[in-house]
């Protein structure tokens, strides 16, 4: 009798074994596309079947390999023996010709962080759930999709926001030392907000992803009238703790996809995609009103919308747009012209 692939219960074990020898490489989930259709299709039997060889394909590699339950499996390994194109190639030509139908996986993984992951039990839980996450998304995309975290190169909003939360739960629990350091320049250490490094990384391969896509994007710029005279009246304390609320204020408005920046002292960036020019002034009309109403200071704000034709020109038409509202007397919004 075959032995069973080991469950989800080893796997954590492995992984935690290898993370704490340094020997961590690769996770990929594996996931059957359309699981539903071989069942309903061609009944019961032909879905084993699929599983069955899903799980030859697993088994006869040169990674270590667990059935998670339902249709997923993962693979734990080097990153020159988990090679995905070859998963895939095997398991097209023996669902073919073993099942008669035609099978394909998508899948997510991490890979790449380095071997000095620290041994708390937690970066067990990161990695699993950062590989979750990464296939989520790969399915999103369609069928027979492959996503690896990190993404540094990614060009849509939630591959670098997951990227950017792998990184930070690492850091968090204090592991990835390079990596942590690498992730904490780009924070602002008063409001935890991307700071401006980090959005000349962000911003560079939003706009690359625009140009590609002719898909608009906005950038929302925002700055206080009242930082000055809550300095003067209160104290600097008092105005770091409203660029504190500002920075709270701004992530209780804005959707969890997009990007939120301190620019400098109390200016601040929002950056989004898929938004079109009413969305992105309702949600200027939004912050500048919670500004007033849960503070002692107003806010004036610029917005550019458009394709651009390079990284200076969003932000410096959205300067102009927030200029323009400081002169007509603050608290304003003004949308920068096309």
């Amino acid at each position: 009798m075959d032995k069973l692939l080991p469950g989800i219960t080893q796997l954590n074990t492995d992984l935690a074994e290898r993370i704490r020898d340094g020997t961590f490489e690769t996770l990929l989930i594996l996931d059957i596309d359309q699981f539903h259709q071989p069942n309903t299709e061609h009944g019961p039997e032909t879905g084993d079947r699929v599983l069955a060889l899903v799980e030859r394909v697993v088994k006869e590699g040169s990674w270590d390999g667990y059935r998670m339950g339902g249709n997923q499996f993962a693979l734990i390994g080097s990153e020159a023996q988990i090679n995905e194109g070859k998963v895939r190639s095997a398991l097209a030509l023996l669902s073919e010709r073993c099942a008669g139908v035609r099978v394909t996986l998508s899948a997510g993984g991490v890979r790449g962080l380095g071997d000095d992951l620290g041994n708390s039990p937690e970066t067990v839980t990161i990695i699993y759930a950062a590989a979750s996450d990464a296939l989520v998304m790969a399915k999103q995309q369609g069928r027979d999709r492959v996503l690896w975290l990190p993404d540094e190169e990614g060009d849509s909003a939630d591959v670098t926001a997951a990227t950017a939360r792998l990184y930070r739960e690492l850091a968090r629990v204090n592991a990835a030392k390079a990596r942590k350091a690498e992730f904490e320049s780009r924070i602002d250490g008063l409001t935890g907000l991307f700071n401006r490094r980090g959005f000349d990384d962000i911003f560079s391969r939003l706009v690359e992803g625009s140009q590609r896509g002719k898909r608009a994007l906005c950038l929302i710029f925002i700055d206080s009238d009242s930082l000055k005279r809550i300095n003067d009246i209160h104290g600097h304390e008092a105005g770091d703790r409203f660029i504190i609320d500002l920075s709270s204020i701004l992530r209780g408005v804005v959707r969890g996809m997009d990007f939120i920046f301190r620019w400098g002292g109390d200016e601040f960036i929002v950056l989004l995609e898929g938004a079109d020019t009413g969305k992105a002034r309702a949600l200027a009309d939004r912050i500048k009103a919670a500004v007033e109403e849960r503070t002692e200071g107003t806010v004036s704000i610029g917005i550019y919308m458009g394709i651009p034709e390079n990284i200076e020109d969003p932000v410096n038409s959205a300067d102009r747009a927030l200029y323009k509202a400081k002169r007509s007397g603050g608290n304003r919004v003004e949308i920068a012209s096309a």
